[in-house]
């Protein structure tokens, strides 16, 4: 003997899953921003929402509102700037190394200036020691092509 060959439910018989009720949640909380619910509506809807067992005690939930409200603003996509070849590196990217450094450099010559100042002598220049970086960067963005096509 076979087993009997399981009947098919019908749709509002088969059991809800949390995806099914965050989506009724969702659509209520819409409406209520629309102003299409108040809020203990919103509530009780809510409530009975996550209390859903199967799909049938969600469609009556949102059966009088509008389905996904195609008052909702149409999002457009945007456009995007041309794609640059591989090889090809933006200037400003090129040379932020470069204006960090003497950043730095002028900000420890600032220093040192003030010192100098404060003490009445001119002092070992040590901001000379933060130029190292300054020039590593000139001297890497030169040499790795610091033309604007990149070669």
């Amino acid at each position: 003997m076979t087993a009997p060959e399981p009947r098919p439910l019908e749709p509002n018989a088969m059991r809800a899953g949390n995806e099914d009720r965050e989506k009724v949640v969702a659509h209520l909380n819409s409406a209520f921003a629309e102003g299409r619910l108040d809020v203990s509506e919103l509530e009780e809807r809510v409530a009975a929402a996550y209390r859903a067992k199967t799909m049938g005690e969600l469609a009556p939930l949102t059966a009088d509102l509008p389905a996904q409200y195609a008052a909702s603003p149409v999002r457009r996509p945007t456009p995007q700037p041309p794609a640059r070849p591989a090889g090809e590196r933006h200037d400003t990217a090129r040379w932020a190394p470069i204006g960090g450094g003497l950043a730095i450099f002028l900000v420890n010559v600032l220093i040192w200036a003030a010192v100098s100042a404060g003490t009445g002598n001119l002092i070992y220049f040590w901001p000379i020691w933060t130029a190292i970086p300054l020039v590593i960067a000139v001297v890497g963005v030169v040499l790795s092509g610091g033309h604007r096509d990149g070669r």
